[in-house]
C-alpha cells in the first residue's frame, strides 16, 4: 500500500472516530435543549432509539465503507476537475453541491459560488451530516489547496456518503499558484487553475 493511501486511511479512520464519539454524545445528550432531565424524563442509554447516523458510524461499518471506498477507487480519491463544476455552474444547471470545509474567515474571501461553507471542525455535527444527506446533488468538498477535503473525505465516507474532492482546491479553482509539496529544498511546481470566478 502506497504511502499516500496509507497516510489518507489513517486520518479517514480517526475522522471516523471523532465522528463516532461526537454522534454517540449528541446521542447521549438528545433531551429537550436547555432542559436539565427530570427524573422521570430520563432514560436509561439503552432506552434511546438509535439515530440512522449512529447506527451507520459505529461497528464495523465505517472500516468497512472506508475499505471498499478505496477498493473500488483503487486507493485513489475521487477527484473531479475545477472545469467540470464550471462548466455545470456556467450552462445553469449546477449538478453538483460544494461544501466548502475552510475556515469562515477563508471562505469570506472568495469560494466557488454557490458554495456552503461547513468547517472541518463542525462538518460533523448532526445538523450539518442532516443537511448533506438532504442534498439530491453530487458532494464536492473543496479547500484551500485539496489537504482538508481529503481528509473529510475520508470521514463522510466512512459514514455512507459518496463524496468527491476538487482537484487541488481552490487552488485549481483560482488563478495559477506555485507551491511546494514537500521539502524546503523541493523546487516549487506551478498549478494552472481555472482562473474561474469567486464568490464573495
Amino acid at each position: 500500500m502506497s504511502m499516500s493511501v496509507r497516510r489518507i486511511l489513517t486520518q479517514a479512520l480517526i475522522v471516523s472516530a471523532l465522528c463516532c464519539s461526537y454522534i454517540g454524545a449528541a446521542a447521549a445528550n438528545a433531551d429537550a435543549p436547555g432542559a436539565p432531565p427530570t427524573p422521570s424524563s430520563a432514560s436509561k442509554p439503552d432506552e434511546h432509539a438509535q439515530s440512522p447516523l449512529r447506527t451507520i458510524a459505529m461497528g464495523h461499518g465505517s472500516r468497512d465503507r472506508l475499505a471498499h471506498f478505496f477498493e473500488r477507487t483503487k486507493g485513489a480519491t475521487r477527484v473531479i476537475s475545477a472545469s467540470e463544476v464550471w462548466a455545470s455552474l456556467d450552462a445553469g444547471t449546477m449538478k453538483y453541491q460544494v461544501v466548502d470545509v475552510r475556515p469562515e474567515e477563508e471562505f469570506a474571501n472568495g469560494h466557488v459560488p454557490g458554495a456552503i461553507n461547513m468547517p472541518l471542525p463542525v462538518l460533523f455535527r448532526q445538523v450539518n451530516l442532516s443537511r448533506l444527506s438532504e442534498s439530491r446533488k453530487t458532494l464536492v468538498l473543496v479547500c484551500g489547496t485539496g489537504h482538508m477535503e481529503s481528509m473529510a473525505l475520508g470521514g463522510l465516507v466512512a459514514l455512507g456518503f459518496e463524496p468527491y474532492v476538487l482537484r487541488f482546491g481552490m487552488m485549481g479553482w483560482g488563478a495559477e499558484s506555485q507551491i511546494k509539496a514537500a521539502s524546503p529544498a523541493q523546487t516549487a511546481e506551478v498549478v494552472h487553475g481555472l482562473g474561474a470566478p469567486v464568490e464573495k
